[in-house]
């Protein structure tokens, strides 16, 4: 029964990588088959992403009320309806509203399912199935490329994504059993960490030594992976004449990169812990960033984008797993949930602020911002590892 869930978890990890690509693929035809601007991307993508902090935040509550499974169930349902509102949005307006349902079942689910592995599973796990996560991202691309053959062609690619994503919520409904059986393990679990402590709340939280430079450094990895995931493909095509099917395409690499990085640092993380894993994450990253800075040669610009994606792979998965040994078992939940909402608040604000400071300047900054982001994030990173070992040394003293 276990190993039958975790089949079930894999292909749910999917679902969550589908609509992310989505909005960055298409948003040259989306921005031109609604006569809008090319940052109002900015706009859709906020919209998400405020729900997405919504509904992360309520899932404790949510979870308590709903049970897991049925968290899960309603979230990919509401994942759905959102993205066949998208595909017969006649306006911009009925985009936006089309991203509240899309946002809200998209954090809800994240948010359960992430906090469910990082406790309870090994790091191969946890980066496998973040893995299929970038299955599903890497999919999107390729189905909204196929589809971009005319300049409503992304209608009937959010319609196609609709479906997949509708026969993955039949396959959590029919499996019910299954997850009514894994509730029974889910509630001993946090009848087992209450025992432990009890959850902290937010301003004890981030007193905790290290959390505060270690919120920093999520939410600069995360401003760096949707940066360039919403905003490549509009580079391509708007600055260098690339065409739009062929720079969705290239998007997909993104995601390829991704979902390669992890399923090869899981298996790295048998010999390597999660703070080499970061480490190696961020020197990858930072050879992507200065490749795609050749703009000369239109064709280096996947090379780049393809080796970002690569060492983005470990570095998500290895910050989540690493909580409880950074912080303990006993903060671990609470430190969990602010770290899920600081990576939906860089969605927020940096990807959409650099769709505003690219329209009116040149989108051709990006790979210059994901080195200045990426700079930040070394330094956090290495105040984080340092503040735990300095804090672990006083405990042990």
């Amino acid at each position: 029964m276990a190993i039958l869930l975790l089949i079930i978890i894999y292909i749910i990890f999917i679902s969550l990588g589908l609509p992310d690509s989505l909005v960055g693929a298409t948003w040259p035809a989306v921005s031109q088959s609604l006569g809008i601007s090319e940052d109002f991307q900015g706009i859709l993508t906020f919209t998400i992403s405020l729900c997405t902090i919504v509904s992360s935040f309520l899932t404790p509550f949510l979870v308590k009320q709903l049970k897991a499974k049925g968290v899960i169930i309603i979230s990919i349902l509401f994942t759905c309806i959102g993205l066949i509102c998208i595909s017969y949005s006649p306006n911009f307006l009925c985009l936006v509203l089309s991203g509240i349902p899309l946002g809200l079942g998209a954090g809800a689910i994240d948010s359960t399912l992430n906090n469910y592995v990082a406790l309870n599973y090994k790091a191969i796990h946890l980066n496998w199935l973040h893995a299929f996560w970038g299955v599903g991202a890497s999919i999107s691309p390729l189905i909204c490329g196929a589809f971009l053959t005319d300049i409503n062609g992304w209608r009937n690619a959010a319609l196609c994504l609709a479906i997949i994503q509708s026969c993955i919520w039949l396959l959590c409904v029919i499996s019910i059993k299954v997850w009514n059986k894994a509730e029974l393990q889910f509630e001993k679990r946090e009848e087992g960490e209450k025992e432990v402590g009890e959850s902290k709340g937010f301003l004890k939280t981030i007193r905790i030594a290290g959390v505060v430079p270690a919120l920093i450094g999520f939410f600069c990895y995360i401003a760096i992976e949707q940066t360039t995931a919403l905003w490549f493909s509009s580079m391509c095509v708007f600055e260098l004449g690339v065409d739009e099917d062929l720079a969705a395409t290239w998007t997909s690499l993104f995601y390829f990169g991704i979902m390669g990085g992890r399923i090869l640092s899981g298996l790295f993380s048998l010999k390597i812990n999660d703070k080499n894993l970061i480490r190696i994450g961020q020197g990858v990253i930072l050879v992507g960033a200065i490749l795609m800075c050749l703009t000369f040669n239109v064709y280096i610009l996947p090379v780049g984008l393809v080796i970002i994606g690569l060492g983005c792979g470990p570095v998500y998965p290895s910050i989540i797993h690493s909580t409880p040994t950074r912080f303990g078992k006993v903060n671990s939940q609470s430190v969990m949930s602010i770290q899920m909402g600081c990576s939906y608040i860089a969605n927020v604000t940096i990807a959409p602020f650099f769709g505003i400071i690219g329209k009116n300047t040149t989108f051709l900054i990006l790979p210059y911002v994901v080195l200045g982001i990426l700079i930040v994030f070394f330094l956090t990173n290495d105040l984080v590892n340092r503040l735990v070992k300095k804090n672990q040394v006083e405990q042990n003293a």
